[in-house]
């Protein structure tokens, strides 16, 4: 039997377990010494420790990673979602060790994970772009000459972290001030007021045939977080996103991409461009998987061993709609959610949530309590479906976002505007 590590944590690594099990793999799961919340590595064959803090310290930390591979026999590496995930240092020194890894190759993560080049190269290939520069003297000769405002991210950061949007010259020069300060490379680009964001999921097989997953777009976002995806969409015209659906396949071949990926574009005044690329399970994979009927991490395994799809094999069903919701937790004083003591999630007809929280330990690196997903025959049932849901989630000890959603799903209508700003990479 082979044996297969799920370097990551909570609810996904939960749903990863069982699936590789299904498959007829051994799991085994990771936890962090420091990590209280540990429910993921229940349903493992085995469980292997990393010492450290954070994140950054921990499960995102390759060398440990790839460390607890070597000791428990791995055969292969599966991340999930996350940073580890979109980090080619990973897929590299498993290489090094003779262990496999279900994702994309190294070369392609490093060239998705760095915006400038992203972006060059989907510029090459002919997808619109917004205009754009890297680096503190660039970003200051292009705020001069499109003017403000405009979004800066770091190059190589993922999920959102450090995104701002400057909007007046004195944010600008703080915002430059900060960059010569830190060191790190940053990349911006013009910001497109009320922007429609919509990710594009395919999957890519070793013949290099792309083949649809289903499309969202994203309702309600706050800051880099996405609070509210829905699919199929409804918010761009039915030839734009057929546009935005060939410049994805355009793109994922043009970099020679294998497996799982998204391609994520913002929308305006009846155009679209190119905001960047993720090698790597979406958060919303339920989504895919509902509209789809396929097992998502399942697929990208059969992917990694080289398979190559029938055509027609994967079919996306656009009646299907669907609605995701995500329960953002809202960090304490200290940063952190503090000690949740209970936690009540009502059943719903047609809803599933995902979620692994343990109420007995306290909460430490989750940054969610839950997601809540509804699957319906239209936008209208799984809008109601998800506020419903929402409303009835309880929970004691960490503050979250359910208010905040629920406020916006009773105040957008059947069909929300379009609302949200744009996205920051999640």
């Amino acid at each position: 039997m082979r044996r297969v590590l799920i370097a990551n944590r909570g609810a996904i690594a939960a749903r990863a377990i069982a699936t590789f099990r299904t498959l007829g793999w051994s799991p085994i799961a990771v936890a962090a010494v420091s990590d209280p919340q540990r429910l993921h590595t229940l349903a493992a064959d085995g469980r292997e420790w990393l010492d450290g803090t954070g994140l950054a310290g921990t499960y995102d930390h390759v060398g440990r990673i790839v460390d607890a591979a070597r000791r428990c026999g791995a055969d292969a590496v599966y991340p999930g979602y996350g940073a580890l995930a979109e980090d080619p240092a990973l897929p590299e020194q498993l290489a090094e060790a003779g262990i496999g890894f279900i994702g994309p190759t190294a070369g392609v993560l490093a060239a998705a994970r760095d915006k400038d080049h992203a972006v060059a190269t989907a510029d090459r290939l002919g997808l619109p772009v917004l205009p754009h520069a890297t680096g503190r003297g660039a970003i200051g000769r292009l705020v001069k000459e499109i003017g403000l405002p405009v979004i800066l991210k770091p190059v190589t950061g993922c999920g959102g972290l450090g995104v701002r949007i400057v909007h007046t010259e004195a944010d600008a020069g703080q915002a430059l001030a900060l960059m010569a300060a830190d060191g790190d490379d940053w990349y911006a680009e013009r910001y497109v007021d009320r922007g429609h964001v919509v990710g594009v999921t395919v999957a890519v097989d070793a013949a290099g045939t792309v083949h649809p997953l289903g499309e969202r777009e994203s309702l309600l976002v706050d800051g880099s977080m996405k609070l509210l995806e829905a699919s199929p969409v409804q918010g761009v015209a039915p030839g734009l996103l057929e546009r935005m659906r060939a410049d994805t396949a355009k793109l994922v071949t043009g970099m020679g991409l294998r497996g799982v990926a998204t391609v994520e574009f913002i929308t305006g005044a009846g155009h679209h461009w190119f905001l960047e690329v993720n090698g790597r399970l979406p958060l919303a994979y339920r989504m895919c998987e509902a509209q789809t009927g396929r097992d998502v991490i399942a697929l990208q395994t059969e992917l990694a061993q080289g398979a190559v799809l029938a055509p027609g094999a994967v079919r996306v069903d656009r009646d299907v709609h669907c609605l995701e919701a995500r329960l953002f937790i809202e960090p304490g004083p200290d940063g952190q959610g503090g000690p949740i003591t209970s936690l009540v999630l009502p059943p719903e007809p047609g809803v599933t949530y995902n979620c692994t929280l343990d109420t007995a330990r306290p909460v430490v690196l989750d940054n969610i309590v839950t997601q809540v997903l509804a699957r319906a025959d239209s936008r209208q049932t799984a809008a109601g479906a998800v506020l419903r849901a929402v409303e009835g989630v309880g929970t004691a000890g960490v503050a979250h976002c359910a208010e905040q959603i629920a406020v916006w799903l009773r105040g957008s209508g059947t069909v929300p505007e379009r609302a949200g700003s744009q996205a920051l990479g999640v």
